[in-house]
C-alpha cells in the first residue's frame, strides 16, 4: 500500500524521520489512521509513505501501543483512493524508561540493603572469625586478645571492637566492661565460642569528650557439649586495664 503525503503548512511541527527528513505533522488526527511510522520500523513491510522527495517505510498500525512507547503526532496523507488520514508516529517513551530505570534501582538497592541487614547479625551477635586473625596453640591455657582503647563518639553509644575469643581456646568466654571507679557496668557480652568474636556493640549509655579507666574482666565456662552441671562450670579468666576514649 502506498500513501501520499499531504503537505499542511498550517500544521503544528514537523517531525524528522531516520533519514532526517522533515515531516510536518498534527498533535490530532482528524480523520483515519491508516498505518504508523517510526524511525527505525520494526517490521519489513511494502507500505511505504511517499512524497516528491522521499520515501518511509511504514508499519500496520496497532491497537495498543507498548508500555514505553508513545504517540508524537501525526503525518497528513491520502491512501491509494484519494481519501484523506494520517499515519501516526510512534516513538519511545524516553521519560517512562527514565523513571522505570530510576525505580528499579531504587527497588534494587532496597532490596541489596534489606538482604544484607537480613544476613548480618545482630550488632554484638557473635560471628565467626578467621582463625588467621589469631590462634591459640596451647588449649591448656586460655589466650586473650589485648585491649588497651576502646573508642566511641560522644553522645553515641555504639562501639565498633573486637572481642575474641580466639580459634583453639578450649572455653566459651564472656567480656564484662565497666568503668574503674564506679565498677558500672557498661556492657556485657554475649558467651563467645572458641572461633567467634564481637566486632560491634552498643555501650548502656552515652559519654561526654574525655577519657575513661575501664576495666575488662573475661570470664570462661566449659563449652555446652562438656559443662558438667554439678560445679559452676564459670570462673575468671582474666582482667585487662584499659581506656575508653570518647571523641
Amino acid at each position: 500500500m502506498e500513501y501520499i503525503y499531504r503537505k499542511n503548512e498550517s500544521t503544528a511541527y514537523q517531525w524528522k524521520d531516520g533519514q532526517g527528513l522533515k515531516w510536518n505533522c498534527e498533535r490530532k488526527p482528524d480523520g483515519e489512521v491508516f498505518a504508523d511510522v517510526r524511525k527505525k520500523n520494526r517490521l519489513d513491510t511494502n507500505d511505504v509513505l511517499l512524497n516528491d522527495k522521499a520515501c518511509i517505510v511504514v508499519e500496520p498500525c496497532k491497537k495498543k501501543l507498548g508500555f514505553f512507547e508513545k504517540v508524537a503526532g501525526y503525518i497528513p496523507c491520502s491512501d491509494k483512493n484519494g481519501a484523506s488520514g494520517y499515519i501516526r508516529i510512534v516513538k519511545t517513551a524516553g521519560k517512562k524508561i527514565a523513571a522505570t530505570v530510576i525505580i528499579l534501582l531504587i527497588l534494587l538497592a532496597g532490596g541489596i540493603l534489606g538482604l544484607r541487614e537480613m544476613m548480618k547479625p545482630g550488632d554484638d551477635t557473635p560471628i565467626r572469625i578467621a582463625s588467621g586473625e589469631m590462634t591459640n596453640p596451647n588449649p591448656q591455657n586460655i589466650r586473650i586478645p589485648g585491649i588497651e582503647r576502646v573508642y566511641v563518639d560522644a553522645g553515641d553509644t555504639h562501639v565498633q571492637q573486637l572481642l575474641l575469643n580466639v580459634e583453639g581456646n578450649a572455653y566459651n568466654l564472656q567480656y564484662t566492661i565497666e568503668l574503674e571507679d564506679t565498677g558500672e557496668v557498661i556492657y556485657k557480652s554475649k558467651v563467645i565460642q572458641p572461633g567467634y568474636g564481637i566486632r560491634e556493640f552498643d555501650l548502656t549509655r552515652t559519654f561526654e569528650e574525655g577519657e575513661y579507666n575501664i576495666l575488662v574482666t573475661v570470664n570462661s565456662s566449659a563449652r555446652e557439649e562438656e559443662a558438667d552441671s554439678s560445679e559452676d562450670a564459670a570462673y575468671n579468666a582474666g582482667q585487662l586495664e584499659a581506656i575508653l576514649i570518647v571523641e
